[in-house]
């Protein structure tokens, strides 16, 4: 540490920290949300912030942790920069991405800077209020927005007494504390179920590592966990509150990474709020991070992919609030009241998927979590098990649906904590029929299952015996090149008539972006027509590349 005080055997007196103390203070942070995930996830109040305010802030600030911890010799000014940039990429929920908000404020106040001072932390405090409020199309006082205020006014306060930062961490601390415990009475929802605003309980619980980490506090001390401030009525939602609200819709939190040519970032607020509610949009050069609540997703996605012929889409997770919701309930020791609760009841299942109509017959299948992959497009260790540390259940099954993503998820499974249980579905349809039989304990017999896809040809080649020229469409049958043509419904034929179907075989086609539903109807009626199936399904897959999806069982 860098002291300009001398005072270098003690932290008591300290006035500058180093790359290496910024790094210690926010891996503090990280564990102390660690050690309260479920304390502040008890607190969660629909749909004030989002379902898992915990978990979403830990794996939130635990995935810039990661990153920070790789450095080598890191300034301020770069250990500051590598916690936003991975946790803009990956914030989890409402309040995950207002805490990568509040990282920015560190990045930019810390900009170039090798050590910093009081002053340069109260600077930082100021500038992350300033991005929280301008990120969030609607800011609400009594949240965690509040909380912010609070720690930049505390940090000013300490910056012009001449602090040093051990004093200027504990008066950070203590009023966010006081202000958490104030949420209560400013918001009325919070008035109603008896408890403190989650997302600023998150805030101060993390401000509360930062603090201990200054003072050489063992992190990983079993006193370590932090309890919700005095003025709170309960440490948890009222069953009262909670059954008066247990028949609400809350729909889906949506979010995504969407990078265009050019980018008016509140214009895009603006157009994302017509859509959705509790919207947070967040600029970072030519990309911006978009956060919202809507009962359709997928509007709130194609709103992303329609910004220009340059816009890339990345980091899609789309999350259902209303099994959220009812799991919450359940786990609150109030009843299901809904079908959702009753999918959610036992082990959870993880499913990897592409396209919002795929991702949806997962979630009415129960799947508890999606991780958006598949095919030109594999998750990595860390996504499987952020979407393995987010469901409740301590055993998992976990659907890879793709043959390329089986080994990745094996190694999640080694790594977590939990129970994990890896079916190697190597293909979407493989994973919905396993989605039909691991919620029933049920071992599915994935063999009688084919898979079908139809692409096109992104150059000329030979693969398997057949020759195809770039343009033309492919028929894919479990893997392997069975079928090429220059129309879409001959080569769905071809395939179709190379799977062996007989008069018992059920086909679901999921067509991609690029089918219209009126041409995905006529090649069902043409499939019909052939090969006389017992039943032909048409359903929105929503996929990119992939102009059908075929079960064929």
């Amino acid at each position: 540490m860098n002291d300009t005080n001398s005072e270098a055997g003690t932290q008591a007196g300290k006035h500058r920290m180093d790359g290496s103390d910024l790094a210690a203070m926010f891996a503090a942070g990280a564990i102390a949300l660690r050690r309260n995930v479920d304390a502040i996830n008890a607190l969660n109040v629909f749909p004030v912030i989002d379902g898992d305010t915990g978990t979403n802030m830990y794996l939130t600030m635990q995935s810039g942790v990661d990153d920070v911890t790789a450095l080598d010799t890191p300034t301020v000014s770069v250990v500051a920069s590598a916690m936003y940039s991975r946790t803009v990429k990956t914030p989890g929920g409402n309040s995950g991405t207002i805490l990568s908000q509040f990282l920015k404020g560190f990045a930019d106040g810390l900009q170039g800077k090798v050590d910093c001072g009081v002053e340069d932390f109260a600077r930082s405090c100021q500038l992350a209020k300033e991005n929280a409020y301008k990120a969030v199309a609607d800011p609400v006082e009594g949240t965690m927005l509040t909380v912010i205020t609070s720690v930049a006014e505390a940090a000013r306060e300490a910056a012009d007494a001449g602090r040093d930062l051990q004093l200027t961490l504990q008066l950070i601390s203590d009023r966010a504390g006081e202000t958490v415990a104030r949420t209560t009475e400013m918001l009325p929802v919070l008035q109603a179920a008896g408890v403190v605003d989650s997302g600023g309980q998150g805030l101060a619980v993390a401000l509360e590592g930062f603090r201990r980490s200054v003072t050489n506090e063992d992190p990983d001390d079993d006193n370590y966990a932090i309890q919700t401030p005095e003025g709170a009525t309960s440490a948890q939602v009222s069953k009262e509150f909670l059954y008066a609200h247990a028949d609400d819709v809350y729909g889906y939190c949506t979010q995504f990474l969407v990078e265009v040519d050019r980018l008016d970032v509140d214009e895009l607020r603006a157009r994302v709020s017509s859509i959705a509610d509790s919207v947070v949009v967040i600029a970072d050069g030519s990309s911006a991070s978009v956060h919202g609540h809507t009962k359709d997703p997928g509007q709130l996605v194609s709103l992303g992919v329609s910004l220009g012929l340059m816009s890339k889409l990345s980091e899609v997770k789309i999350e259902n609030m209303d099994a959220q919701h009812a799991e919450f309930s359940s786990s609150q020791g109030v009843g299901a009241q809904t079908e959702e609760a009753k999918t959610n009841v036992g082990p959870s299942v993880v499913a990897v998927a592409w396209g919002y109509g795929i991702e949806r017959v997962f979630r009415e299948q129960g799947a508890a979590q999606i991780v958006t992959g598949g095919n030109t497009m594999n998750p990595s260790v860390r996504d499987l098990m952020t979407a393995i540390d987010r469901t409740r259940a301590d055993t998992v099954y976990l659907l890879p649906n793709n043959k390329n993503i089986v080994p990745t998820a094996k190694q999640a499974a080694e790594r977590s904590s939990k129970d994990v249980r890896v079916v190697e579905t190597v293909s979407i349809p493989q994973g919905i029929v396993a989605m039909d039989d691991v919620l029933q304990g049920i071992e599915s017999d994935l063999d009688e299952v084919k898979s079908g896809e139809i692409t096109r040809a992104v150059r000329d080649a030979s693969m398997d015996g057949v020759a195809v020229r770039e343009g033309q469409y492919i028929g894919l049958l479990d893997g392997s090149l069975v079928a090429t043509g220059d129309g879409l419904q001959e080569t769905l034929l071809d395939l179709i008539g190379k799977a062996e179907v007989t008069d018992d075989t059920h086909i679901r086609l999921f067509h991609g972006v690029m089918v219209s539903e009126s041409d995905a109807n006529d090649c069902a009626k043409a499939i019909q027509e052939e090969y006389h199936p017992w039943e032909t399904v048409v359903i929105y897959g929503g996929q990119p590349h992939y102009e059908f999806i075929i079960s064929i069982e």
